[in-house]
């Protein structure tokens, strides 16, 4: 029998598509006097009994749902993680009420990697690991305002007043040159830190 806080890992790796133990550790075991112990334990019945899967090659294991909805070798997988350590990273601060990975917007339109309300406002995000050139980012965040220059921006979300068309946030170790006006409102930082120190009056 699942307990709650079995659903919630479950939940987790359904909305992340992969997760670390150590992440998993520490969004649902940090408090407890051994979490990794524990963790282990946990995820080790999980798999048992078919309700997730592993890849063990990685040290530690990387967990996905079972079934996985991306391969064990992707090349994603880096990606997704960054995803959760950045999850983990803004519940530091605050926890957001809305937090979807990968939402798809339609043809022609964008697909940020999540689409978020933190801090009672709404975000698009967009995680850089890799560098893109200043053409290819410069295609992507036109996909921002196309969208919103032909669907607009009416929003039914809980906890949150903004009615603006959502911040688009790049996160990336060095900025890029980015000239998109349309009502685009685009932050660009390093990481959620410096959000905060630079950018947290703004929002």
């Amino acid at each position: 029998m699942l307990t709650s806080r079995d659903g919630k890992i479950l939940e987790a790796l359904t909305l992340f598509r992969c997760m670390t133990r150590d992440q998993i550790t520490h969004l649902f075991f940090r408090n407890l006097k051994n979490p990794i112990t524990a963790a282990n334990s946990v995820l080790k019945r999980l798999r048992r009994d078919n309700h997730i899967e592993a890849n063990t090659q990685w040290q530690p294991y990387i967990y996905f749902p079972s079934p996985s909805t991306i391969k064990p070798n992707s090349r994603k997988i880096s990606h997704y993680l960054a995803i959760v350590d950045f999850y983990i990273k803004l519940c530091k601060f605050e926890q957001p009420t809305v937090f979807q990975v990968e939402q798809r917007y339609g043809p022609g339109f964008m697909q940020p990697d999540i689409f978020m309300v933190w801090r009672n406002t709404p975000f698009f995000v967009e995680i850089q690991k890799s560098r893109y050139t200043t053409e290819i980012m410069k295609a992507k965040l036109e996909r921002y305002a196309r969208y919103f220059k032909f669907m607009g921006w009416c929003p039914s979300l809980p906890n949150h007043t903004d009615k603006k068309f959502p911040y688009v946030w790049i996160v990336s170790k060095s900025p890029y040159r980015v000239d998109i006006d349309d009502g685009i409102r685009i932050i660009q930082t390093s990481n959620v830190e410096s959000f905060l120190l630079e950018h947290i009056s703004q929002t």
